[in-house]
């Protein structure tokens, strides 16, 4: 398996021949509005939600299967995850996967760099991977 892209954004576009439109492609986010801060660990609801999308290619008839993936959230510490989901990347009937994972809100704990990571065959960093950060400011 081999991991293409992983990228955050607000849009995407079905168009013509199997291909996206992505839309709004950032990095960076701003949190709070001028009269409201929330509090650190509290549910912050997103308008638009962040979409999180990865592309993944088989390169190998052995990679045609169902693999078990995680995708979770690294707090600014970089250690601490503050949640994570199992879902599966289904490439018996194609050769290349893309996830596309919505997030109505997201869980903060303070301003810094938060990474999201997808993890295929639970292996962790030692086996394929993606990730994507956001600056939360």
């Amino acid at each position: 398996m081999r991991q293409d892209w992983t990228l955050l954004c607000t849009e995407v576009n079905y168009q013509q021949y199997g291909t996206i439109g992505l839309g709004n492609i950032f990095n960076r986010l701003r949190v709070s509005e001028p009269n409201l801060q929330p509090a650190d660990g509290e549910l912050v609801p997103l308008d638009p939600p962040i979409l999180l999308v990865s592309h993944w290619s088989a390169e190998y008839d052995s990679d045609r299967r169902v693999h078990p993936a995680i995708v979770q959230l690294l707090a600014p510490d970089g250690d601490s995850v503050i949640w994570e989901d199992k879902l599966e990347f289904d490439l018996r009937e194609t050769t290349s996967f893309r996830m596309i994972y919505a997030m109505p809100s997201l869980k903060f704990l303070g301003s810094g760099i938060y990474e999201f990571q997808v993890f295929l065959d639970t292996l962790g960093p030692i086996g394929e991977w993606g990730r994507a950060c956001l600056t939360v400011i």
